[in-house]
């Protein structure tokens, strides 16, 4: 086991609250008692956990379910990519969602959310939030959704043979929706194993109380419905201190899908999203993950040492692209296949040169390539990028202080669809403390800088049939700046912790056509259809939380809010959802009760957007409010939760929900106006067992 500081429980409280939580620095963790290298986390955030056991314990089967107690993190309508993900209300271009230690920061269609993440393959999902320190990975300036796969061991825990068993799961929902799974593990001495497969089969869903769709009039969702299908596959070998992990994952949604997946299908007169235009087939999404891990400890040159190598795939196919303008129209026929391809690789080590002085330093490497169905103009070809990142950071007990120091570079190289390249570097360094004022309050602060390379031009449009996207010289990446104080108290049942954020990045990436660059007609590269990406501006963001519960004999309660405000400076910057975007103040709460006889949990979840104006509810600075703009308008949703456990062990769970329970008819504000609304009422139940 590594070394680890006499930390307080109260400051371990800061780093993440949890002594499951696994070192989760660019995806490599290994699972001991809480150690020091948690703050590979930031010493200025509290992390939101999603355990295995609260998985088994709810009948959620995505991340938006699983996260709706946090009030920072907001994530919009519809099934699955039809879902757009925000921390802090920046959106999913400049936060990443990391599995394993792999991730991208290329985006196949604006139109679409970014994640796929079936919460049945990982057994820890944790929260970064905010620009990151030194060592949190390439990219992290606005935060990052850091999950772990499952291990045989992690499910061995609740098995009745210590070497070996089997997991199966099924649920159903009132939406006409089922989900099965199941899991086979094992080991001995050297090895273990595990397979594990999923799927969760959704009907179109109903929306609430008064909604009927434009399509047809019913009370469902059109083209809503999803066939999502995942599968993980893992092999270990235990050699002294040594272990690899080779490990295989893919996710993927089938379903009759539109174009621009975030809105609804409207055939009223005059309206912009007809059935036709939205064009609905046949199509799948799909991301597909190798990876190969390796951790060790008690090294001659190092005390700890976790490295791992990944090929990450995110694809897209297409029945029929023909009446989709961004994949070409026309020019296409028959069917489509669009790819992100990601190959990557960390080294993470911890060497200490004192007893109150743990060093960690390390590599990130990532190249990215996109791959259009095919080229239409002539001189376009796939666009790539490279990162390459280095850090050290250095963690210091002093007396009742833990001061953590760190310096980052990294660098990029990147090439456009005219084969244009650039390539640039920066220095980012960071700086956090925790200080245990007494054994109940702690006080934290951190001040870190951290940078985010250009973003491709979308996959599916990069094939020069409509707009050609180059790259302007002397494009720099983006700097965040991202200062944030904070205090955690505990007392007994008690707890109450907060923090106060203020953030600005600068160099923020844009086109010298703004958000116009994809609104070319089809026919090649015309003047009005050549853009570059440019530093178009800046970002300014600021806000708080604040989070109290209260845990005494079989109650829990928790309460928490969240609000901030971004607002993006310059005229060439996209206003586009998926960089930000204004949610009203966010309150959520829950109370339950868990019975000795039997063992139940009954409890009540709320969640409460307030109103947005419309005079605030833009991004951009100096916003012009029309006879168009709208107010967006508050809601509230909650939800009734029971989880009885008949063996009275966590071997066996019964889960049981009423989500919506007021069936209210409501508009995520984690998207446009015009996106997809929430489900109405919706019954669930589900099981799980292990033997």
């Amino acid at each position: 086991m590594m070394p680890q500081f006499k930390l307080t429980p109260l400051t371990v409280a800061m780093f993440g609250a949890f002594v499951t939580l696994p070192t989760l620095a660019n995806g490599v963790a290994q699972l001991d008692e809480v150690v020091v290298s948690e703050s590979r986390m930031g010493t200025k955030e509290k992390s939101n956990v999603v355990t295995n056991q609260l998985k088994d314990e709810s009948v959620e089967t995505d991340l938006r379910g699983l996260f709706k107690s946090e009030p920072s993190i907001s994530i919009g309508g519809g099934n699955g990519t039809s879902q757009y993900l925000y921390i802090r209300n920046m959106g999913q271009n400049s936060i990443d969602v990391k599995v394993d230690g792999a991730y991208s920061d290329s985006q196949i269609h604006y139109h679409q959310g970014r994640h796929m993440l079936d919460p049945a393959l990982v057994k820890v999902v944790s929260v970064q939030k905010g620009a990151g320190s030194a060592s949190a990975g390439i990219g992290q300036t606005n935060g990052a959704i850091i999950a772990k796969t499952l291990d045989a061991q992690d499910l061995l825990q609740n098995s009745s043979n210590p070497n070996f068993g089997a997991r199966v799961n099924a649920g159903y929902n009132s939406n006409d929706g089922h989900n099965y799974g199941l899991a086979l593990f094992g080991k001995n001495e050297l090895v273990d194993a595990l397979l594990v497969g999923n799927r969760v089969d959704e009907d179109n869903y109903r929306g609430g109380k008064g909604y009927t769709n434009g399509a047809n009039g019913s009370n469902r969702v059109p083209y809503s419905a999803l066939d999502k299908t995942s599968y993980l596959a893992k092999l270990g070998l235990n050699l002294d201190n040594h272990r690899f992990v080779l490990s295989h994952l893919k996710e993927q949604h089938d379903g009759i899908r539109t174009v621009r997946e975030e809105f609804a299908v409207d055939d009223a007169p005059g309206s912009r999203l007809t059935t036709e235009r939205q064009a609905p087939t046949k199509r799948k999404m799909s991301v597909t993950n190798t990876n190969l891990e390796w951790t060790a400890k008690d090294l001659p040159f190092a005390e700890a040492l976790s490295a791992n190598a990944y090929r990450l795939v995110q694809g897209r196919w297409s029945a029929d692209d023909k009446g989709n303008g961004y994949a070409g129209g026309k020019l296409n026929s028959g069917s489509t296949r669009t790819e992100i391809v990601t190959y990557g690789a960390n080294l993470n080590l911890d060497s200490r040169v004192h007893d109150k002085v743990l060093v960690k330093y390390g590599l990130n490497y990532r190249d990215q390539e996109a791959k259009p169905n095919q080229i239409f103009l002539a001189g376009i070809s796939n666009q790539e990028k490279r990162d390459v990142g280095a850090y050290v950071e250095v963690l210091t007990e002093i007396k009742d202080v833990l001061l953590t120091t760190g310096v980052r570079y990294d660098h990029f190289n990147f090439k456009a669809m005219d084969g244009k390249k650039v390539s640039d570097g920066a220095v980012n360094p960071s700086v956090g403390l925790i200080w245990d004022v007494n054994s109940d309050f702690s006080l934290s602060a951190s001040h870190n800088y951290a940078t985010r390379s250009p973003r491709m031009h979308d996959a599916i449009m990069s094939h020069g049939g409509r707009s050609v996207v180059s790259i302007a010289d002397n494009t720099k990446a983006e700097k965040a700046r991202n200062t944030e104080i904070g205090f955690n108290y505990r007392n007994g049942a008690f707890g109450l912790d907060g923090s106060y954020f203020w953030q600005s990045i600068h160099n923020a990436l844009g086109t010298s056509t703004a958000r116009d660059n994809h609104l070319c007609p089809t026919g090649g590269r015309s003047r009005e259809c050549y853009s570059e990406i440019i530093n178009a501006g800046k970002v300014k963001n600021s806000g708080y939380e604040l989070n109290a519960s209260y845990h005494q004999g079989g109650w829990l309660a928790r309460v928490g809010v969240a609000e901030s405000k971004p607002t993006f400076y310059g005229e060439r910057l996209s206003a586009n959802p998926e960089y930000a975007m204004r949610i009203g103040r966010t309150w959520t709460g829950s109370l339950a009760y868990r019975f000795n006889q039997p063992n139940l949990e009954i409890g009540v979840n709320h969640r409460y957007v307030e109103k947005v104006k419309k005079e605030d509810a833009s991004i951009m600075a100096n916003a012009v409010i029309t006879p168009a703009s709208k107010d967006r308008p508050a809601y509230h949703i909650t939800d009734l939760t029971a989880n009885w456990k008949p063996l009275g062990t966590d071997k066996m769970n019964v889960n049981f929900a009423i989500n919506n329970i007021a069936n209210k008819n409501y508009v995520s504000q984690a998207q446009r106006g015009d996106s997809l609304v929430g489900a109405g009422r919706e019954y669930r139940v589900g099981v799980n067992y292990t033997f």
